[in-house]
């Protein structure tokens, strides 16, 4: 019997490290100064703290394109598009594979469904939200998919997303983590 790998050890957290994620996640332009004195600790504790986060590889600092902040929603650049994509038995790899090398396809996740996936896309118009459709329905092992575009934003937060990616998953499957 094969052993089942082992999940990465990741170092333990504790509420500071979830607040100085949190303060980041919020503006992460913030200062380690300013998070220091907001959570009455040294600059060098944040710094530190950080550091370790970073390494472990569960905090990344990146930029975030916020959409909703853009201009209307018939502004250039500003259409989202969601597409349930329902794969035939034995094609789920081989669709997100497909899914993954569009451009547009900004976001992939596997849904609570079997077979089923969801993709996020981010369009400069409305004649590509046909365009991308068109081009997932062409992809080998799709059994179903249907599309949703967003209307209008009510809430939105930039910084959400997946907590680990499907390579940062291979990665430490691959002992690279």
């Amino acid at each position: 019997m094969t052993e089942a790998p082992s999940l990465p050890a990741f170092p333990a957290t504790d509420t500071l490290d979830r607040q100085i994620a949190e303060a980041l996640a919020e503006d992460a332009r913030l200062s380690f100064r300013k998070i220091a004195a907001d959570l009455g600790v040294t600059e060098g504790t944040v710094r530190g703290r950080v550091k370790r986060l970073q390494a472990a590889g569960l905090l990344k600092l990146v930029p975030i394109v916020d959409i909703a902040r853009g201009r209307d929603a018939t502004s250039a650049g500003q259409h989202m598009m969601f597409i349930t994509i329902k794969c035939a038995s034995g094609k789920l790899d081989q669709v997100r594979e497909g899914l993954l090398a569009l451009h547009e396809v900004r976001a992939l996740y596997d849904a609570n469904a079997a077979l089923r996936l969801i993709a996020v896309c981010v369009l400069p118009s409305l004649a590509d939200a046909a365009t991308i459709t068109n081009r997932v329905l062409a992809l080998d092992g799709i059994r179903e998919a249907e599309t949703e575009l967003v209307l209008q934003t009510v809430k939105y937060n930039a910084a959400i997303g997946p907590i680990a990616t499907v390579e940062d998953l291979n990665a430490f499957a691959d002992g690279e983590g």
